[in-house]
């Protein structure tokens, strides 16, 4: 298998032991990615998380998770098409995009943690 070449957005791949941990945490909700380096769509998505990690801060944690590595973790989240974004907070699933939905994706954040900060100007 060839190594990937790095997330060119900048967003964390996890999986396995680190995202359970992650995802135990109490700290902020997380905006889990899952995504196939096959997959044209999964890139189309990518804009907007990134844009949403920016944005949110510390505020949102978001990951990325590659189904075909991470093949068991994708079958507990009971993935079935990619790109699949699941926004969990407080130890629990409160939200889930299939397919490329921006929108769907910001109202989620946006329902679970507010608006994000606004800028003075």
């Amino acid at each position: 298998m060839t190594e990937l070449p790095p997330d060119p957005f900048q967003l964390p791949v996890v999986g396995g032991g680190e995202l359970e941990a992650l995802l135990a945490s109490s700290g902020p909700p997380v905006l889990l990615d899952f995504f196939a380096t096959w997959c044209g769509p999964c890139a189309w998505i990518v804009p907007t998380l990134r844009a949403l990690s920016q944005e949110y801060g510390d505020r949102l944690t978001v990951v990325k998770v590659d189904v075909d590595t991470d093949a068991e973790v994708a079958r507990h989240f009971r993935i079935g098409s990619v790109p699949t974004v699941v926004l969990w907070a407080q130890g629990e699933e409160v939200g889930r995009s299939v397919g490329v939905e921006p929108k769907v994706v910001r109202g989620l954040v946006q329902s679970t943690i507010g608006p994000h900060s606004t800028r003075e100007g």
